[in-house]
């Protein structure tokens, strides 16, 4: 039997081949020109690998959350489980603070500029887009190119924005988790070490 995460993986790698066909479908209506590259050998083995690789990264992603909460719940049985658990925070505030300069960077550098050119070249009609190209044994005009690289440069921007977000949120949860158990496991053995001394003072 599969487990939860690997069904998870699977359905998100299934949905997002039957979302790339219906886009090669809808570009085979569209774009003819277009879609002979995208129905090449080629694409779809770098498009595969791709996908491939966001599953596996979700898949290790939802796991790890699992494996958070298995920790935190070993950690408070242990020794000296509130320094561990403030250690435990202090990391994940660091990493978080880490994702968050990524974030900042991809911030700076937007693709807008580079989007705008290529939609200017688009737009105005200029004779070179309808130069011809040969890439991977495909023959396509250098004006349905742009537009798909006007399509594709956001969606890959956006996703890293996306992903970046997801990574510094993950690890701010962390840390709130950690700081959180760690002030709940304080006063826990606050209360223990009271009752200790009461049970030793009425003997």
């Amino acid at each position: 039997m599969l487990n939860y995460y690997v069904k998870r993986a699977i359905t998100s790698f299934l949905s997002k081949i039957i979302l790339m066909v219906i886009v090669s479908y809808l570009g085979k209506t569209f774009f003819p020109d277009v879609s002979k590259f995208m129905i090449s050998i080629y694409f779809w083995l770098v498009y595969v690998v791709i996908v491939f690789g966001i599953c596996y990264k979700d898949y290790k992603e939802l796991k790890d959350f699992s494996k958070h909460l298995d920790m935190i719940y070993e950690t408070k049985r242990g020794k000296m489980s509130y320094a561990k658990l403030e250690k435990y925070a202090i990391w994940s505030g660091t990493y978080a603070e880490i994702n968050k300069t990524k974030l900042d960077m991809l911030k700076t550098f937007s693709p807008i500029p580079i989007i705008i050119f290529i939609l200017g070249v688009y737009t105005n009609n200029s004779p070179s887009i309808n130069n011809k190209i040969n890439l991977f044994s495909t023959e396509f005009l250098l004006g349905d190119l742009l537009m798909y690289l006007g399509i594709g440069i956001p969606v890959f921007y956006f996703y890293f924005i996306y992903s970046s977000f997801t990574t510094y949120k993950k690890h701010m949860r962390r840390a709130m988790d950690y700081k959180a158990e760690a002030i709940v496991t304080k006063e826990e053995i606050k209360e223990s070490s009271k009752f200790s001394s009461g049970e030793k003072g009425s003997a």
